[in-house]
């Protein structure tokens, strides 16, 4: 059977193929104001862009303060803050900007990610997070490989391993989402 131009099938599939990572900042790449060594220099954004993520949202608590100054008219650019907050992590803000969105409500984060995608978490409170908003099945059957939880003191290599394993694992169809479209 030959499906139409743009049917739902056609676009569930394109869409599944939209590789997605959801990421905290502030203990999970970031730690007292500075990037974590091993992800610093562009050393995330470049294991991000290996793995292969076409997309990224960012999970930050840090967003609640920009949004509030742009709603005050003090922040021009959100994701521009957003960028600078990471410290280093990402060095090609054209690049954050285009791949990058933020989620409306940070204190419930867990609600905003997609399972019916190939989607990918690092939050050094995921667990926390995802229990909140009723999704403590999804930490536990997808911890260690969908869901990173790095070590907030860590130097980050962790997160770069995560993901360099992130890469061969979903496009060769290893690591299945539990809930998947």
């Amino acid at each position: 059977m030959r499906r139409a131009k743009g049917s739902a099938d056609e676009i569930c599939v394109v869409w599944h193929t939209v590789k997605t990572l959801y990421f905290d900042i502030n203990g999970s790449i970031v730690c007292e104001y500075q990037c974590k060594p091993a992800l610093a220099d562009g050393a995330f954004e470049q294991a991000v862009r290996e793995a292969g993520f076409q997309r990224l949202v960012c999970m930050s608590n840090a967003q609640s303060f920009v949004k509030l100054l742009n709603e005050m008219g003090h922040a021009t650019n959100p994701l521009t803050i957003m960028f600078d907050m990471c410290w280093g992590a990402f060095c090609d803000a054209d690049w954050f900007r285009q791949v990058t969105t933020l989620v409306p409500d940070p204190d419930h984060r867990a609600l905003y990610i997609d399972v019916a995608t190939d989607w990918w978490y690092v939050d050094d409170l995921a667990k926390e997070y995802l229990e909140k908003d009723g999704f403590a099945n999804l930490f536990e059957a997808n911890v260690g490989r969908r869901i990173l939880v790095p070590s907030p003191g860590s130097d980050g290599s962790e997160i770069l391993r995560w993901l360099a394993n992130s890469g061969a694992s979903s496009q060769h169809g290893g690591a299945p989402s539990v809930v998947s479209c």
